[in-house]
């Protein structure tokens, strides 16, 4: 029977991630997605279809001509998911990308749950004690806020795994050539799915091998020193694996650089013991708390709740005497001290310098949404969870007692069970799902979709139609593309909002993206229909679709004399 446990384990995970998060999208699957909807969801299942172009070599993998016209842009810097992307091709292809979407989605707390429940059965031994550590990680205040909408977060299962296979060659419990092999497969899988967190596990990564070399016993240091070739031909394969993207990282300007603001992202301490509203216990009894939190939701990933709390701090002083636990603290609590950004934030008032003051200066590292390192910090409280849990020649009452008090800690963790949290209707317009609103669309040619950016579900539109046409914007990004910035138009198409001269500063904006199309949702049409009919566009009404035909050629010469 243990020889099967790990797959009954991981169905039993799965079936939960489906009883939590996936109910209300089983009710009603069609056009909707798991997660509170906004532009990444979209922006998701858009990378979806861009990597099974590039399969069939349709499209450049990584600098695209597909959005931000007339510019383009640089997926190497985005979140376009290619590992993942890559792997579930065969699926997008059979099911099309919002299926997939929602299949990776509900599959990323139970395949993190189980990578942990791996991890810590290799650490205990005991099958009880691994599968509530398994199902501390993978139904985490932080895998379950990242389940939201940001599924390059969520999908967090090589880390345990990378932990696994890095103690396991440090073990020698492993062949060397294979463990290597492994670790270098699954480093480069979590670059492919993103690489911040991937420069933070590196970070992290340092912080144990050398919390490992200062608490741990000498024969210890001795097998760590053995290890680290290996460790390092691991890390450089992995380099060489996902060197493509690298490069096109590197060679090519990062359309990002001025944009990101991770000082506006710390982890908030106050969100250690008050949970938002995405938590069950949460719910509203604490909004008013939890709405002074820095960031947002997917970003306020840290509440462990008192009891959890509790057990993790049992956990330790159960196993005190083992240096592994004082690794597994240390390492935990560096990571939270990363995590609170440059100062220690409360109820998002900051106070104290942390050490991401320094740490954030470091190159690509200093790109990193600092709250998203509290993961780690989940991965050592599941580890030390599971420690509290084991048996350690205990009385069996004794280790009931622990399992029931570690049961109830996870209780309090448990989704809200609100559908408004876990399942969002996109309401996709006939004419777009059946590709009558864009039969008439030549191939490249540049289209403008309303609402806009996030607002809409306009990369979806673009992914249904297997990206034949370029857009006049696009979302990859909460950030306006900079070659954007000097056009009041674009301001107004984030606010419903018209600039003054809003005929001018539309054909303006046409006239640079080279838009020969405007393709406006029939459900959500703002103050465009009109403009766009004033500003000479030729109207057609298709499947929920209010289409505007524009000569390019025409509306250059328009604003030319200007």
């Amino acid at each position: 029977m243990r020889r099967f446990e790990p797959v009954l384990v991981l169905l039993g995970y799965a079936a939960c991630s489906l009883a939590l998060i996936g109910r209300h999208l089983l009710r009603a699957p069609q056009d909707a997605v798991v997660g509170s909807f906004g532009g990444d969801q979209g922006f998701f299942a858009w990378s979806l279809v861009h990597w099974l172009e590039v399969l069939q070599q349709r499209q450049p993998p990584f600098l695209t001509d597909r959005i931000d016209a007339p510019m383009g842009f640089n997926l190497a810097w985005a979140t376009t998911i290619p590992g993942p992307a890559i792997l579930a091709a065969p699926l997008t292809a059979l099911i099309g990308p919002l299926a997939t979407y929602n299949t990776l989605a509900l599959a990323a707390p139970a395949l993190a749950a189980w990578a942990a429940y791996l991890l810590c059965r290799h650490l205990t031994d005991e099958s009880l004690a691994a599968i509530l550590g398994g199902w501390t990680f993978g139904f985490s205040s932080y895998v379950l806020g990242e389940t939201l909408n940001h599924l390059n977060l969520a999908l967090v299962a090589t880390l345990p795994l990378i932990l696994l296979v890095a103690i396991r060659l440090i073990e020698e419990s492993l062949p060397r050539v294979r463990a290597t092999l492994l670790l270098a497969g699954l480093i480069a899988l979590q670059f492919l799915i993103f690489t911040e967190v991937a420069a933070t596990a590196t970070l992290v990564g340092g912080v144990a091998l050398v919390a490992a070399c200062v608490l741990g016993p000498s024969d210890s240091r001795i097998r760590i020193g053995r290890a680290l070739p290996w460790l390092a031909a691991a890390y450089a394969v992995a380099l060489v694996i996902v060197s493509p993207l690298l490069i096109a990282a590197f060679r090519h300007p990062n359309p990002l650089t001025d944009r990101i603001r991770p000082e506006l992202y710390p982890l908030d301490f106050k969100n250690l013991l008050v949970p938002t509203p995405i938590t069950w216990l949460g719910g509203e009894r604490y909004l008013a708390t939890s709405a002074t939190f820095a960031g947002n939701l997917t970003e306020q990933l840290a509440y462990v709740g008192p009891l959890l709390a509790v057990v993790a701090l049992a956990g330790f002083l159960r196993w005190r005497r083992e240096r592994l636990a004082w690794t597994i603290a240390a390492t935990g609590l560096a990571a939270l001290a990363l995590a609170a950004g440059s100062h220690l934030v409360s109820g998002g008032v900051p106070s104290l310098t942390m050490p991401w003051s320094l740490v954030g200066r470091l190159p690509l590292i200093g790109y990193a949404l600092p709250a998203r390192i509290v993961v780690f910090t989940w991965l050592a409280i599941a580890l030390l969870t599971s420690l509290f849990v084991a048996r350690a020649g205990g009385s069996a009452r004794g280790w009931l007692l622990r399992a029931a008090l570690a049961v109830a800690a996870l209780a309090l963790l448990l989704p809200a069970p609100s559908a408004s949290w876990w399942r969002t209707g996109l309401a996709t317009p006939a004419g777009i799902s059946s590709g009558s609103a864009t039969a008439a669309i030549p191939d490249d040619a540049v289209v403008l979709l309303l609402p806009y950016s996030f607002r809409g579900n306009g990369m979806y539109w673009q992914a249904l139609d297997r990206m034949r046409y370029r857009q006049a914007g696009g979302y990859s990004a909460a950030a306006v593309p900079a070659a954007y910035a000097g056009f009041p138009i674009v301001a107004g198409f984030y606010s419903d909002q018209l600039p003054a001269n809003a005929r001018y500063e539309l054909l303006r904006y046409l006239a640079f993206t080279g838009t020969s199309w405007v393709l406006v949702d029939g459900a959500a049409p703002g103050p465009w229909t009109g403009l766009l009919r004033e500003a000479g566009g030729k109207r057609s009404d298709v499947g929920g679709v209010v289409r505007f035909r524009f000569d390019p050629a025409t509306v250059r010469a328009e604003v030319a004399p200007s």
